[in-house]
Order: C-alpha cells, then structure tokens, then sequence
C-alpha cells in the first residue's frame, strides 16, 4: 500500500470529484462501505507506476451543530492517520477565514501538502488566483477536477512530494519468500495472545489493559515448511481517544504493517461484537488490496446465546464482505489460531496467480449465457472480452459495447461469479469496465440521391 493522501477542504469545492479522478471513475474498489465512520471514502488509485491511496473527507465547517461537529472529528481522524494532503479550495469564490483556518491547521500538523486550486479554468476564478498564491503555500496547482485540466502536473507534484514505494506491479519476492503477515484488530483483542500462541513463545507482553503493545514486534518464523514474518500490532484506537505521543507512534507503525504485510489477519472481540472502528480499520485494509481473514476471539467465553447473536450481528454489518472468510477462535486455548494462519497463507499465494485470458473469457462468456445484463433501452450491454490488469490486487478489466449502462447489481454479479470460479474468496478485487467508442458515432450518415429516391418509394407502399 502506497502513501496515504487526504484530500481536505471546505464543503462543495469538489473533493469528491478530484477523488473519482484521482482513483478513476470506473474503479469498483472505493471503500465507501455501509456502518463505517460518516464521510470518509478510501480509494487506491495510482500515479504512473506507484501505487497510492486517497482519503476523501467531509468538508470542514464552522458550526455548532452536534452532528456536524461528529463529521468534523472524522475529517481530523483522516489528517491524523494521513501521510500528506491535498488542500483543495474553490477559486470561484475569493479566499475565506475558513480556508486560512484550514492551512493552519495543515500547516501545523507538520505534514507536507499541495495546495490545489479547483475551478480555476472559470472566468470568475481569475481576480481571485492572487489571493491564494499569497497564503505561503510552497507547492500548488491549478486544477479544474470535473474537466481534468491540470491533473497531469498534479500528478507529477504528488510523485514529487509524496514518493511512493510500492509500484503497481507484482511485488518482488522477499529474501527467502518470507511471506508477510500483520496481525491487527482493536486494543484488547487478543492480538499479543494469538503472536505468542503461533511463535510458540512469550515474546509479548500480555495483559488485560488495552494498549499494553505499544511498538510494533516482529518474529520470523518457519510454519508448516514456510518461513514467514509476522507482525504483532498495537491497537488500533479512535484517534479521538489518542492523547499521548506513544500511541500516535504505534498507529502510525500499525499503519505501516498493513503497508508492508503480505496479508492480514483481523482480530475482534467476541465480546464486544463488531464495532464502528472495526469497520473503519477493515475498510482500510480492504482498500490496501491484501488478503484477509477475520478471526471473532475469546469465543471459549461465549454461551451457545451469545454466539448466535453474535452470528447474526456480524452477518448484518459485515454484509458489504461477505467474501471474507470469518472463522471462531480462542487465541488463549489455541483454538484455530493455526487454521486461520493456514487459510490466509493460502489466500496470499492464490492472490499471486496471473490467470490466463481464455479462461478468464470462458468464465465471463458461461456469466453473460446464466445471467445477460438487462436491456438499455434499445441495446443491451455486451462484455466483447476480459484481460488482468495488476496482480495485485487482482484487477479485472472488461471490454465491450454500452458496458458505462451495466447496473451496479449486474457488476456484483461478476464479481461474485468471477470469486467463485476462481477461488478468490477473501482477496480483494478490482473490476473495470471500457467501452468500446464508435469513431462515427457523431457523423450522420447523407443517402444518395437513389437512396434518397427508394426510401420515398419504400414509405409510400
């Protein structure tokens, strides 16, 4: 996973449009997932070959309002976790306190930013460019994110001041093929227990008080005749309830294992079911595009009650991946810590494969024949053919006729078919959908005088 960019502003200056830009219009894979945090989206885009990926944020306002002020805490929770910021604002209209408000407070953050100017190709945006080359921000850009003018040089800025490490390609295999595996979940979720249980040592502190793990500890290791490097994590808190530099430092390190990691397994308290933060912390994982399973912990405490609403509150508010593996542990015990290792392994080697066009093409063909899009008014949409894009995560782009008409429930469809025939469960995927532009499609077509004369003909009988 790339660096992290938020894209932070005051409300309508058009963050969410330079965001589609950034990660692309017609990329499935934006983190906008029911039960998180209000008003935050992930989305992985690229620049070049580098792989980035971007926060897009409520706007910033100045108000009392209780629900406002929630959204607004959300906004600096992405300041907070970002790596750099995009500091997007409205050259339509002159500069406001609220936009000096906003650079104060990136300014202090002590992160780098680019300062973007939306709107400037407007004719009301000339008499006030002035005013926001005065407010001392080194690095900017005039943009326009509906119309795209000036991404080119944005995007050259952001390679510049961001430098990314993590190319779109196939990672290189490490030294040895060590495989990479973070453990991460919410302070007190038994992640130290689970590290120690699987290293066979007591190479962490365990305790009962959340937040004992402060710094990131890693063990290689050889299981079941692979020699992995796995990662103990510190919890990951709501940034609201951070209030001493070590945790600002261990979110940080928690941030960078998802980076780094190879696949991630994802602890939860069983006794505190799924929470808003969980699904924050997943929705990030998810967009990294790395392997994951889900491990519900401390279910040896649970009665067979307790379990079952427990079943039934994650089947609600983990609908939206219901492709992720879920499976019942006891990190304590023992209980399917190695089983869970076992699966994620498994994904992460099957997350690797390069699958061939004809056997892509022959799923998506056996899709079309069960289930053919619904009709468009006079046409229906056609899939012509399917290659892979990036490997990882695994990237699928669709060629054919009218494919901007498929509805999102027909792209469900192949994503879920595409995850069955191909064993993807648990492994985020991309879909992208081109169509096929008819040069002419703009050109009418003049009859000839004789073509002219028998439809006259044609239409008098």
């Amino acid at each position: 996973m790339g660096p992290l960019i938020a894209i932070i502003g005051r409300p309508n200056v058009g963050k969410s449009t330079l965001f589609n830009s950034l990660i692309g219009q017609n990329l499935s894979l934006v983190a906008d997932f029911p039960g998180l945090t209000r008003d935050r989206k992930y989305g992985s885009g690229n620049v070049d070959e580098f792989s980035y990926i971007f926060i897009d944020t409520a706007g910033i306002t100045e108000t009392d309002n209780e629900f406002e002020n929630q959204v607004l805490k959300e906004t600096h929770k992405a300041i907070e976790e970002a790596d750099g910021f995009l500091f997007l604002v409205d050259a339509t209209t002159s500069l406001t306190s609220l936009d000096l408000e906003i650079n104060s407070i990136l300014r202090k953050s002590g992160k780098k930013y680019i300062l973007c100017i939306n709107k400037s190709d407007k004719k009301e945006s000339r008499d006030n460019l002035e005013d926001f080359y005065d407010i001392g921000v080194h690095i900017k850009e005039t943009i326009s994110a509906k119309n795209k003018n000036g991404l080119k040089n944005l995007r050259k800025k952001i390679l510049e001041t961001f430098p990314s490490n993590e190319t779109i390609k196939e990672q290189k295999p490490t030294r040895n093929d060590v495989k990479k595996i973070g453990i991460l979940g919410k302070p007190n979720a038994g992640k130290s227990t689970f590290f120690n249980k699987i290293v066979k040592d007591e190479r962490t502190i365990v305790s009962k008080i959340a937040g004992t793990t402060i710094d990131s500890i890693s063990e290689e290791i050889n299981f079941k005749n692979e020699l992995i490097l796995i990662t103990d994590t510190a919890g990951l808190r709501k940034k609201g309830k951070i209030k001493i530099k070590n945790e600002i430092f261990s979110s940080q390190k928690s941030i960078n294992a998802i980076r780094t990691s190879d696949g991630v397994i994802f602890l939860i308290d069983g006794k505190e079911s799924i929470t808003d933060q969980d699904l924050h912390l997943l929705s990030l994982i998810i967009s990294s595009g790395k392997p994951l399973v889900i491990g519900i912990n401390k279910s040896e405490s649970l009665s067979a009650y307790e379990k079952s609403n427990l079943k039934r509150n994650i089947n609600k508010k983990l609908s939206f991946i219901s492709h992720i593996d879920v499976n019942y542990i006891s990190a304590l015990q023992g209980v399917g810590t190695a089983s869970l290792l076992t699966k994620l392994l498994k994904l992460v080697d099957r997350s690797k494969i390069e699958f061939k066009s004809q056997e892509l093409n022959k799923i998506v063909l056996e899709a079309q024949k069960l289930n053919p899009p619904k009709m468009q008014g006079r046409f229906r949409p056609k899939i012509k053919f399917v290659n892979l894009g990036n490997v990882t995560p695994p990237t699928f782009i669709f060629h054919g006729n009218k494919l901007e008409k498929l509805d999102k429930n027909y792209k469900k469809f192949l994503e879920n078919y595409l995850r069955k025939n191909l064993k993807l469960k648990g492994i985020p995927i991309q879909l992208i959908f081109k169509s096929n532009k008819n040069p002419f499609h703009e050109k009418k077509n003049k009859l000839t005088k004789r073509q002219y004369a028998k439809r006259k003909r044609v239409r008098s009988h």
